[in-house]
């Protein structure tokens, strides 16, 4: 088994504290270390440094190898600086373990996720493993869904996998409802769970489903095969690489987990995509009035994240809920929480206003 993780993404719900040039994986975002380095501590108890592959953009090498050093550098997989979202970086990876591992499954990691306990994350990959080998198909992960979340897509579930503790068939792939009440009638009325990204599988399979829902992915990737290893050879894998049409690994995967053969285990450990402060506060503050994280004073306060990463200085607040407050260095965030989405408008505002420095 090879270890993929996914450590490129730019974090920018997460601003102020996730940064253009230092995004959310490399950041102290909850604690005293960053999820990549979390990540890699945990992966590291099970896993040799040389089983573990790291696919991240050109820019973020530094902060790769000053934070994982035990990985080899011949285990970075690295994609140009340009957008293109999931599917065309992944097919990256996908590509380089088919060339250096054909015959061993991969299991996909994110570096923002935030897992606990971290024996159960480590359970399920190797439960993992043993289906993909058994049954040669896709494997993901899931969570039970209690509340009704229009964040996540969805998975039916089928019948349960012979000898498998919480492994089932999946029947299909439910993409994320529009509105609250579609999403509440989803999740009373059928057996679904929400799924969560953890792909299992092996890497020349997972390039014949591009061959087959993303023809246009597979032949870049192939006009890449043809030029690794020769003159100017990342000059070449850039223009390439910059040619793929952008979009999500989903465009593959979906039609994948709609074959009926797809399989998915139920996450035995709690489990959040760091995506947004809201997440976060959801993840920590189960049973607390408020998450608060560094120097921090919070009287007569509920329902509210506070984080200060200002070690010589003090936040207080009094009297307010239901608030996300970030103190930066040199930036501070203060919105309701259900407003979450208004960060997005302040960053435009920076850009129009060419405060460049503050993205």
């Amino acid at each position: 088994m090879k270890i993929i993780v996914t450590a490129g993404g730019q974090g920018t719900k997460m601003w102020p504290a996730s940064r253009q040039d230092k995004p959310k994986q490399f950041q102290s975002i909850i604690g005293d270390v960053s999820s990549y380095e979390q990540t890699i501590k945990t992966l590291l108890q099970a896993f040799t440094p040389e089983d573990i592959y790291i696919s991240t953009k050109r820019k973020f090498i530094r902060y790769v190898s000053e934070q994982s050093p035990q990985i080899p550098l011949r285990n970075y997989i690295v994609e140009p600086d340009i957008a293109k979202d999931r599917g065309p970086g992944e097919g990256l990876a996908f590509l380089r373990l088919s060339i250096d591992h054909p015959n061993e499954p991969f299991f996909i990691v994110q570096a923002d996720c935030l897992r606990e306990p971290a024996e159960g994350f480590l359970q399920m990959i190797r439960q993992a493993e043993k289906i993909v080998t058994e049954h040669k198909q896709l494997v993901t992960g899931g969570i039970k869904a209690t509340e009704p979340n229009m964040g996540v897509d969805y998975l039916k579930l089928g019948k349960q996998v012979p000898g498998e503790k919480e492994a089932f068939v999946i029947e299909e792939f439910l993409f994320r409802r529009g509105t609250l009440k579609e999403t509440r009638e989803l999740v009373e009325n059928f057996h679904v769970v929400a799924h969560c990204n953890h792909t299992c599988w092996y890497p020349d399979q997972m390039l014949e489903a591009y061959k087959q829902y993303r023809p246009d992915w597979y032949e870049k990737l192939m006009e890449i095969k043809a030029v690794l290893d020769k003159p100017g050879e990342n000059e070449a894998v850039e223009k390439i690489y910059a040619s793929m049409e952008k979009g999500p690994t989903e465009d593959v995967t979906t039609h994948v987990m709609n074959s009926g053969k797809a399989m998915v285990i139920l996450l035995p450990y709690k489990w959040t995509d760091v995506g947004t402060w809201g997440s976060v506060y959801e993840f920590f503050a189960d049973g607390l009035e408020n998450y608060t994280d560094g120097n921090v004073v919070a009287v007569d306060t509920a329902g509210s994240l506070i984080k200060s990463s200002c070690k010589d200085k003090l936040v207080a607040v009094a009297g307010v809920e239901d608030l996300i407050i970030v103190d930066t260095e040199d930036a501070l965030l203060v919105l309701p929480k259900d407003k979450i989405d208004k960060i997005k408008d302040i960053q435009k505002e920076l850009e129009a206003r060419k405060e460049a420095g503050y993205l």
